[in-house]
């Protein structure tokens, strides 16, 4: 078992009331790895929800990559578009409702691989990576045809 830390810190700036505030924060993962953060919609600075699904599409893609690796498959690059769709429950609590990764990974010219063996891979992948493990939403993974 291994234990992981991420620190975050806010401070007012402006205006603190109920009709709204700054949500700009800092996550500080190492000292010298810091990433800004602010509420949904911020557009130019990543939200939680975007840290949420970040986190699944990069479990999700390092697993990828150990198995093609042991595999000795050569991959070249890979490239996720996640989502994940914010929504409300029962008690009109915001969940997230539902995840997709749209993984397009590139393997060397002369790393032949078929559709069969990539959905495969993928699913292997999905399968290890804990942070689906963790998580009780639905993940698409959706391999381009």
């Amino acid at each position: 078992m291994s234990e992981h830390t991420a620190k975050i810190s806010w401070a007012k700036q402006g205006e603190f009331s109920h009709k709204g505030f700054d949500r700009t924060h800092v996550s500080e993962f190492y000292p010298d790895c810091k990433v800004s953060m602010a509420g949904a919609n911020n557009g130019s600075l990543a939200d939680p929800e975007q840290m949420f699904v970040v986190s699944l599409a990069s479990c999700h893609m390092q697993t990828f990559l150990l198995l093609a690796a042991k595999k000795r498959l050569v991959v070249e690059s890979y490239e996720d578009t996640a989502t994940a769709v914010l929504a409300k429950n029962e008690e009109g609590l915001f969940f997230i409702e539902s995840t997709t990764l749209n993984p397009v990974a590139v393997f060397s010219a002369d790393t032949p691989v078929s559709a069969e063996v990539l959905r495969k891979m993928h699913d292997k992948a999905h399968h290890h990576c804990f942070i689906a493990n963790s998580i009780s939403c639905p993940v698409e993974i959706k391999l381009e045809s």
